[in-house]
């Protein structure tokens, strides 16, 4: 017959964001403001030059970094709110 013996660590459980769902979420909400800002000029103010597509550039550069901002923001709040506890392990 094996032994078994038992072990107990302290181990820290918490809930850390996924970063990419942050960043994919903050550059289509960029791409969709940023079209929406170029489509709501008027016909007779635009110039020649693709302004929407520097304003969807800009908006969907901004809004990535406004989702890791918030992923950032999410971690820091689930990092304060770790839990430590004992767990046993038992190894035969």
């Amino acid at each position: 017959m094996a032994q078994t013996t038992i072990k107990t660590e302290k181990v820290t459980i918490r809930r850390s964001p996924k970063f990419l769902p942050f960043l994919i979420t903050g550059g289509i909400i960029g791409v969709i403001i940023g079209a929406g800002l170029g489509l709501s000029i008027p016909a007779e103010q635009r110039t020649a030059e693709p302004v929407i597509t520097y304003l969807i550039a800009y908006g969907t550069g901004f809004g990535v970094a406004a989702g890791i901002v918030a992923a950032v923001i999410v971690d820091w709040i689930g990092a304060a709110r770790a839990k430590t506890l004992e767990a046993t392990k038992l190894e035969r």
